[in-house]
Parts: structure tokens; sequence; C-alpha cells
């Protein structure tokens, strides 16, 4: 009886997470998850939990969740569990902005004895995300290259829109604005091609803020309004928001936005208490890129209040990120990201400019129909570049 009562509550549960009544579905799972005695549906009703606590916002509750979770799969001893398990709790470290944590659970789980396609799969898009909240840029490449792969290979829908999504947002950090958006709109048209009924169609709100970004940096204001009005609250708003939800990314990018309006308003000391406050979050959670912009919006605050001293020991700092980032081109070792500009991937990961492909089309060294190889990744060798295939 208790059995068939569990099913029940975890069939009306489902039913309510696809209406996104997420709070109400973890209430009919939490009840079913009392009732059960068998590890598997134990371990299922623990996922579904886990996953509508993200929904939620609720990320510090889906962890603990998801520890519950990977008991159940050691229980099992059942490979394919520990699998999806390990992948859980990769992705509710990542909401929370543990992104080495994160990047070690995927690992796990990638190299776990049995690994579903479908968690392997989505194992490379939450790499990918760790590696962009740590801005390692070139491993967030690779990454979300093999997901993608996988998602056209298998049609996955969901995961290609995700993907595509993070891509774009990826090059809209490294201003690249025309590419972030090319990727952005292919993920729109994923979600726009699905149908109303359809869960992920909810995904089109972070999709609006994604694609209302590059939109507003390229001055097509008109643009970034029509997605903007789907999208999120003012600066203040959204830091209470992601300080309740436990998101330190999103609240470090809410204090650079309020520190920015602060300086365009020149309250200097008010924009420096915000920048300082933005890189010390920044820095407990390793994100580099925002650590550089904290540093190089610093240093431009103590140049205008005349404390030099400060100003370039921010700009000294700035320059170690920028070698640590690798966001150096090898071929102008010119920044890149530094102003809007298109951007080309190397098979490496590493990212040069646009404008400096043509240096590595050309044969070289008398290698007819053979390319150069990548300046950076040969500048780190102590081959000899001639050997290079």
């Amino acid at each position: 009886m208790g059995q068939a009562l569990a099913k029940r509550e975890m069939d009306k549960g489902m039913k309510q997470y696809h209406e996104q009544r997420f709070a109400e579905a973890v209430d009919e799972w939490s009840s079913a998850l009392k009732k059960m005695t068998k590890a598997r549906n134990k371990f299922e009703a623990l996922g579904n939990i886990c996953l509508a606590l993200c929904d939620l916002g609720k990320y510090r509750d889906a962890l603990t969740h998801s520890g519950l979770q990977i008991e159940v799969a050691n229980d099992t001893d059942d490979p394919v569990l520990k699998s999806e398990a390990f992948l859980m709790y990769a992705i509710c470290n990542e909401k929370l902005s543990e992104f080495t944590k994160a990047i070690s659970y995927c690992r796990y789980c990638l190299q776990t004895e049995k690994v579903a396609d479908r968690t392997q799969s989505y194992a490379h898009l939450c790499l990918g995300n760790a590696y962009v909240g740590l801005s390692e840029f070139p491993k967030a490449w690779g990454s979300y290259t093999k997901a993608l792969t996988l998602a056209r290979t298998k049609n996955d829908k969901f995961l290609e829109l995700m993907t595509s999504a993070r891509v774009g947002h990826m090059f809209s950090l490294l201003t690249d604005y025309d590419t972030g958006l090319a990727y952005c709109c292919k993920a729109w048209d994923v979600v726009s091609g699905l149908p109303e009924g359809d869960p992920h169609v909810r995904y089109r709100r972070l999709l609006a803020v994604y694609i209302a970004t590059p939109y507003r940096r390229t001055g097509r204001y008109n643009e970034a309004m029509d997605y903007c009005e789907r999208a999120s609250p003012r600066y203040e708003s959204a830091y209470s928001i992601m300080s309740e939800t436990g998101d330190r990314l999103g609240q470090v990018e809410a204090l650079s936005g309020m520190a920015k309006t602060a300086t365009s308003q020149r309250d200097l000391a008010k924009a420096t208490e915000l920048n300082v406050k933005a890189l010390d979050i920044a820095q407990k959670i390793g994100n580099k890129l925002e650590m550089l912009r904290c540093h190089a919006r610093l240093r431009t605050l103590y140049a205008a209040t005349g404390d030099e001293t400060l100003a370039h020991r921010h700009f000294s700092v700035l320059r170690q990120l920028l070698d640590e980032m690798e966001l150096l081109c090898g071929v102008c070792d010119e920044v890149v990201g530094e102003r809007p500009e298109k951007l080309d991937a190397l098979r490496c990961g590493h990212f040069i400019h646009g404008r400096c492909s043509d240096y590595l089309a050309r044969s070289t060294l008398g290698r007819a129909g053979k390319t150069r190889p990548c300046p950076a990744c040969r500048r780190k060798s102590s081959e000899n570049p001639a050997l290079y295939t």
C-alpha cells in the first residue's frame, strides 16, 4: 500500500514539476521518499528533488539532497547510479560557485566504470560552466565542444540549447559580441521550436538575458530592450536574490553593476567600496575574469583620486591575471577581450583575434599546405616549431 501511494505521489510531483510548480513537486517527492524501501526508487526521488530545488534557487538544500543521493548510489554499488549522483553533486556545486569542487566531481563522473551517454554529455556541459567560472576559457571551450557534439549526435535539444547559450555567454564575456549573439540566437531558435507545454520553454528568460547583453554592448538598444523586458530586475534586487540563493558569481556581477553606476554618478568612494566587496567574493570563488575587471576598475578609481601607489598595485595584479588566463593573443601579443572584436578558437582551446587568423593560415618553413602551430602552445613548449605537423 505504501509503495503504491509513493508511486502516485511521484507521478503527481512530476506533473507539478512540468507545470513549474516546483515547491509543490518537492513536497510530493519528499513525502514519497519517506515511504520508499527500494534504493533505486529513493535515488530517483532524491534526483528529482535536487532538480526542483535548483529551479527554486535553493542550491544549498539541493546540495544536501545530492549528498544523500551519493550515499544511496554507494549502497547499491551501481556505477551508473554513482556517475549520475556525482554529476548532480557537481551541478549543485557549480550553482554555488564552488567551481573547483564541480570540476572534481565531473571528473569522478566521467571516470566511473559505466557512464550513460546522457550523463557524459551533461558532465561536459557542467565542466564548461565551471571552467568559465574559473575563467579558464580554453578548457571551457574544449568541454563545450564535446557537449555540443554529443547533443547533435544524440539529437538532445535541451543540451544543445543550454550549451549554445553558455558558449554565447562565454564569447560575450570575451567581448566577441557577434559570435556570442550567433550562439545565443541558435539557442533561441531551439527553444522557440519547442511546444508550449515543454518544460524547457521556461529557459527563454535566461536566454533573453544572454541575448540582451551583446545587443546592448554593440549599441543595438531597441533589440536589447525587447529582450530585457523578459529578463532581470535592477542591480540591488538582483544582489538580494543572488545572496538568498547562494549564487556568489551572481553577487559579484550585481555588485560590479552597482559599482559602475556609482562611478557614473561620480560617487568614487562608494564605487571603490563596492568594487572591493566584489573583488573579495571573486577571489573566494576563484573567478579570474571578474577579479581582473575589479582590479581594472579599482586601478582607474585610485588613479582618479591621485593614489598612484594603489593604482600601480592593481595594474600589476591585472597583468598577472592576464598571463594566468592566457588572454593574450599568441600572434600579436595584445589582450584578448579588451575591446569588442571577432575571436577565433583554435583546436587547442586558445583564442586569437580574428584579424590575426590569416597569419596562421600561411605555410611556413617549407611545409606547404600545413598551418603554423598555435603560437601560445609553441611558446610554452621546448620543441622545435618545425617539428609540428
